[in-house]
């Protein structure tokens, strides 16, 4: 009697570590906190200084950054396995066969999380997928591997 094909093992769910978070969580209320309030008060208080007039939207842009950060990466989960992988989230749902990746690259890291950048697809579409995942070089290996990864 010869043993069957392998049975399939369940996908590998990766989250983001909750240091990253927390940092842009908290990142995005201090500046969306403090943007509201220069708004508040140069509203109340006109003055003519260039600081008071581009303080608020400044803040609020950045605040809202760091807002759309946590909804579209840290609230995501990344989940790999045989077929591809995928990036699924509030304001995110990519899927992505292995077999589709035209090629990738680890970006420099520049004062933030390593960044993967995928080039997938009849229409060469990008996806960049910062490593704020648990195990995330999981997904480097696979992308190597172009295959659910392998030890």
């Amino acid at each position: 009697m010869s043993p069957g094909p392998a049975p399939a093992l369940p996908p590998l769910v990766l989250r983001c570590r909750p240091v990253w978070r927390i940092a842009h969580g908290a990142a995005a209320l201090a500046l969306l906190v403090l943007g509201t309030d220069a708004l508040v008060r140069s509203v109340a208080g006109p003055s003519s200084g260039w600081l008071t007039i581009w303080a608020p939207p400044i803040l609020l842009a950045a605040g809202a950054a760091c807002a759309y950060f946590v909804a579209r990466f840290c609230f995501a989960a990344l989940v790999l396995d045989d077929d591809g992988f995928r990036l699924r989230g509030p304001l995110v749902d990519r899927d992505v066969s292995w077999t589709s990746v035209i090629g990738w690259s680890r970006l420099p890291q520049r004062g933030g999380p390593a960044v993967v950048r995928i080039v997938h697809g009849p229409g060469r579409r990008r996806l960049t997928i910062p490593l704020i995942y648990e195990d995330s070089h999981v997904l480097e290996l696979g992308l190597g591997q172009r295959r659910f990864p392998k030890y």
